[in-house]
């Protein structure tokens, strides 16, 4: 009897309804962290830090200006190289909520043909940073309410 009272407490606990409309949430729940991880042999790693800084950081301060992410986009290299995950550079996206991640994927080439006429399309820029690029994944992070 006794773990039967316990069973049906443990289970009232996770019944209790919790907040599901979208327009409830603080608006910094709502905030979608992308980081972007790459591997990058030591040969290759000045041209990517150019490659980034000549065309794909322009390419995310125009998502800024255009509203869809928040704060400036930040890259970050460990200090000290652990055995796994290993990982050269990363970078951090705060995009505003889904409905920008939307926004940006709709927009990207036209962004990059505004920025860089000349150069082609979205994928052909990001593709020069993969040629030289030995790994590379994005996690879609959030935060979460602790109270």
């Amino acid at each position: 009897m006794k773990y039967l009272l316990l069973l049906i407490i443990s289970f009232s606990l996770f019944a209790i309804p919790q907040k599901s409309n979208a327009e409830d949430v603080p608006e910094r729940y709502k905030v979608v962290i992308e980081e972007s991880y790459y591997v990058i042999a030591h040969e290759n790693k000045e041209e990517f830090m150019k490659i980034y800084k000549e065309r794909i950081f322009p390419f995310w301060r125009e998502m800024k200006k255009m509203g869809l992410i928040e704060d400036d986009i930040r890259m970050y290299s460990q200090r000290i190289h652990p055995k796994k995950p290993h990982w050269t550079h990363k970078t951090v996206v705060r995009f505003k909520n889904y409905h920008a991640i939307d926004k940006w994927l709709a927009s990207r080439e036209e962004v990059v043909d505004k920025l860089f006429p000349d150069e082609g399309s979205y994928k052909e820029m990001r593709g020069k940073i993969a040629a030289i690029t030995e790994a590379h994944w994005d996690d879609l992070v959030r935060e979460l309410p602790l109270e």
